[in-house]
């Protein structure tokens, strides 16, 4: 197994021979507009360029994960750029359509209740809590957003058992997760991504340290960080409240660009 940290929550997953492609967002630095109602009203995205030309991330892939269709997460870059015939696993009927209208032509819906097949892996749609749903949801729908969200889980008789958290915040959602699917790795979206009135919309590291309190057994991989606007927590906090609270060494932090081989 593989995981190639690209930036944000795009990575490449190299699992059981396949190449996923987790969450595309293409768009060079500063494009988008500040987001006003998050912790830094007046700071453009993606923070960062891609570490590597965008090309060279999606030639040579052989399906994509689109946990949700958030412009963080599936970018009007990567709807211009990535092959309209490749695999792509939608969260639901709702997401599939949308990316129909993008021109995707080979879609399926992840399946949480027996798994979804590809290549002999088994996917498992997990859900997710993209914020407390009370005040989160209707602050997307003003968005014109869905609240909506899924993580993956990963399973494939030669390779251990991953899961990605997806977009959400530590809930019991998640513990259900992690028990039933008893996961050696966790890739945890934790850049605590804020709104006004919302508060938390993912992980912050309090969450991550709930994470490997409940799984301490677990290695768990940090992504989503150092890249939007509204996001409350960097690499370098993370490290060192990690170190701090002594789960530094259950913690990987990857660079953007950087391959991380268990």
């Amino acid at each position: 197994m593989k995981i190639q940290q690209i930036r944000n929550a795009t990575i490449i997953i190299t699992y059981g021979g396949k190449r996923f492609l987790i969450d595309p967002m293409f768009a060079p630095k500063d494009e988008y507009a500040p987001i006003a109602i998050g912790p830094n009203p007046d700071l453009r995205w993606p923070t960062s360029e891609l570490p590597i030309p965008a090309d060279k991330i999606y030639d040579d892939i052989d399906v994509i994960i689109a946990t949700h269709l958030h412009p963080d997460h599936f970018d009007q870059f990567a709807i211009d750029n990535v092959r309209k015939g490749v695999k792509v696993f939608a969260q639901d009927e709702i997401d599939k359509e949308l990316l129909v209208k993008w021109g995707f032509s080979n879609l399926s819906v992840m399946s949480a209740d027996v798994g979804s097949p590809f290549a002999g892996i088994r996917l498992y749609k997990t859900p997710c809590r993209h914020g407390e749903k009370s005040k989160a949801e209707r602050l997307f729908n003003n968005l014109g957003m869905r609240y909506n969200s899924m993580g993956v889980v990963f399973k494939f008789p030669d390779e251990k058992t991953l899961y990605l958290t997806g977009d959400t915040i530590w809930c019991d959602e998640v513990m259900k997760t992690i028990d039933k699917y008893e996961p050696d790795y966790i890739i945890a979206n934790c850049a605590d991504a804020q709104m006004s009135d919302c508060g938390s919309i993912i992980l912050d590291a309090q969450g991550v340290k709930s994470i490997h309190e409940y799984a301490p057994n677990v290695t768990i991989i940090a992504s989503h960080m150092d890249c939007v606007g509204h996001a409350a927590l960097s690499r370098k906090e993370l490290q060192k409240f990690a170190k701090a609270n002594k789960f530094d060494k259950s913690l990987v932090i990857p660079k953007d660009g950087q391959i991380l081989e268990f």
